[in-house]
């Protein structure tokens, strides 16, 4: 029968002349399906490990820079003292309402894209060359609305890179090996922390050129190891070319979330991000205006966080990945008294201790956090589409987290004067924080037969 509906699909290769016009139903074939489940349980190496995971340290590396040291002083010096919580909510929510609709739309085109090249990679290269090259817009001369275009373009960028490289980590991943991949995730995703907040304390010696050329050949280096690993071979051929149905196809993204198990962890990553991209989008404000330091906000927040860093592989060594709950509530009420302590604290000394006890959790929650989305994917064949949905889990937030504290702040603290308690506004969004990770916390716990 021949459909109506509006449909996409692209060709079996990027040679495949005339494909875009005309595409044609197939069967799913159903050896090639288990000769690719057989690849999909070949174990990595250790180093294959290593190299899959490489993308993220300057993935990591250029978004924090990016989002903690570069875009809140820019935005300060385009708004000004006493708009700079309303200009960073309005940037971080753009950028998360273009993600929302993004990284679904490529979670379902990338699981139907296949060339020569694999199914992947040729998203991951193309990905970040548009973050690298969107950094051109970036800068404290600009517009607000300028600098909002070039946000949003090093966004896409990063959604086109991101969300194929977590569907390639779904096809090379044994099942037993699902923790250990997620923990050497966890980790690269420390280090390209780590190393991003090294770079942030030469800010002011490097200035914001030096610090974009650094972050952008740190992301293509990272991004090309990862590319030296070869893709499942069914990755280069269609083994079910199906139409993408445009009428149907906010139905078919959502449909993971029929099942229990993932709607649980979306839910509870979802309240977990919103903890998290809160004290990390307003931490180099409250440093700035809470504790007394005199280095500039950007070295200040650059070295405050490496206790959080240097710690965070350290906890997620000691607290077992094997049980994932465990994890997680231990991680929960790390992160909690992070917040009650950053309430208090007006030293730089304290906001260094602060930092590291936050690390102690945040660490093993990273190391234990992939491993268990793998664990309840509804489907092995659509991993990008199913992985692309959970990572609105944690886009979705900055669409709620940061404004909501943004104008928290810029209230509070008005308040706060006039009432003469220092800091009320800070003290204000850290008090929903511990909020935020008791409901991811709850959530977690509905999660069932995992331990």
């Amino acid at each position: 029968m021949i459909s109506n509906k509006r449909t996409f699909c692209f060709p079996s290769t990027l040679v495949d002349a005339g494909s875009l016009e005309t595409c044609v139903d197939t069967r799913f074939d159903i050896s090639c399906e288990k000769d690719h489940k057989k690849e999909q349980l070949a174990h990595l190496s250790p180093a294959q490990i290593v190299l899959l995971n490489s993308f993220w340290l300057g993935y990591h590396s250029f978004f924090f820079l990016l989002g903690a040291v570069i875009s809140p002083y820019q935005i300060r010096n385009i708004m000004g003292e006493d708009h700079k919580g309303e200009g960073l909510s309005l940037v971080c929510f753009l950028s998360a309402a273009v993600t929302l609709p993004a990284s679904l739309l490529v979670g379902a085109l990338n699981d139907r894209y296949v060339s020569k090249y694999g199914k992947r990679k040729p998203w991951i290269v193309v990905g970040s060359l548009c973050m690298s090259s969107s950094l051109l817009l970036l800068s404290d001369k600009s517009s607000l609305t300028t600098y909002i275009g070039g946000y949003l373009l090093v966004t896409v960028g990063g959604v086109l890179a991101s969300v194929p490289m977590n569907g390639l980590i779904s096809d090379l991943s044994a099942p037993d090996q699902k923790g250990s991949v997620s923990a050497v995730m966890g980790t690269f995703n420390m280090v390209g922390y780590l190393a991003a907040a090294v770079v942030g304390i030469f800010s002011d010696t490097l200035g914001t050129r030096g610090m974009y050329i650094i972050m952008s050949s740190a992301l293509m280096l990272s991004a090309g190891l990862t590319c030296q690993l070869n893709e499942p071979r069914n990755n280069y051929k269609a083994i079910h070319r199906e139409r993408l149905v445009w009428s149907t196809l906010l139905a078919d993204v959502l449909s993971p979330l029929q099942s229990f198990n993932f709607r649980m962890v979306f839910i509870s990553r979802f309240f977990f991000q919103l903890g998290v991209a809160t004290v990390q989008q307003f931490l180099q404000y409250w440093i700035s205006d809470c504790v007394s330091s005199n280095m500039s906000p950007t070295k200040a927040v650059s070295v405050a966080v490496i206790p959080l860093l240097v710690i965070s592989p350290v906890g997620a060594y000691f607290i077992s990945a094997s049980k994932r709950k465990t994890v997680v509530y231990i991680s929960t009420a790390l992160m909690s008294l992070t917040c009650l302590l950053m309430i208090v604290t007006t030293s730089f000394t304290g906001a260094l201790v602060v930092s590291g006890v936050f690390g102690l959790g945040y660490g093993p929650f990273l190391s234990v956090e992939f491993a268990l989305l793998m664990d309840v994917l509804p489907s092995g064949r659509d991993a990008a589409r199913d992985i692309s949905l959970w990572t609105v889990a944690m886009v979705l937030p900055q669409i709620v987290a940061t404004p909501i504290a943004g104008w928290v702040r810029d209230e509070f603290q008005g308040l706060g004067s006039s009432w003469n308690l220092q800091c009320l506004g800070y003290k204000c969004i850290f008090a929903i924080c511990v909020v935020y990770f008791a409901l991811g916390a709850e959530f977690t716990r509905r999660i069932e037969g995992i331990h």
